[in-house]
């Protein structure tokens, strides 16, 4: 039988849009900085395009959230 998981088992960190935002500027400081070789310039390029993206993504949610709220105020 599987065991279930422990309270000594890690748990994933949530989300975090402000920790997100920081590592991507700092990438940015990182690419502009030219002393990446290439190949870490694309990975860190590509990381940074997914974080702003997961961002777009939660700030798109959260403006429908406050959109609706405006909303129910209006009524």
């Amino acid at each position: 039988m599987p065991s279930k998981a422990t309270a000594s088992t890690p748990q994933p960190t949530a989300w975090n849009y402000e920790e997100s935002v920081a590592t991507v500027e700092t990438i940015i400081a990182d690419l502009e900085s030219g002393r990446l070789p290439l190949a870490e310039v694309l990975t860190q390029f590509e990381q940074a395009v997914q974080m702003l993206r997961q961002c777009e993504a939660y700030l798109t949610e959260k403006r429908t959230q406050v959109d609706l709220l405006i909303e129910t105020l209006s009524d």
